[in-house]
């Protein structure tokens, strides 16, 4: 099965290296902006300031080969299976966010 994937935007952030990246949400993540390209202005229409969305993103520094980590990058932890860690490093790296 072929997908298509057609970016409607970027996020912009002072985060310039992904090793620089907290690995969580808590561990002082800086602000971020959501830059949306001008053809689908039109369909942010109804999201109001404090409204809570899923994002769905593309993390395009991602390596696609990988199916096993060291969690949390810890050489010290046992290896897992990707899929049941948060490591952006996945054969399909597609990121969920819960944003306000």
């Amino acid at each position: 099965m072929d997908m298509e994937l057609n970016p409607i935007g970027t996020v912009e952030s002072v985060l310039t290296d992904l090793k620089a990246a907290p690995r969580q949400g808590d561990e002082g993540v800086p602000d971020a902006w959501l830059v949306f390209d001008s053809a689908v202005l039109d369909g942010l229409d109804g999201i109001r300031p404090g409204d809570e969305i899923i994002v769905i993103t593309w993390l395009h520094l991602a390596r696609r080969d990988a199916v096993r980590v060291d969690p949390r990058g810890e050489e010290s932890r046992p290896e897992q299976g990707v899929f049941s860690t948060r490591s952006p490093h996945r054969p399909n790296p597609i990121g969920l966010h819960r944003v306000v």
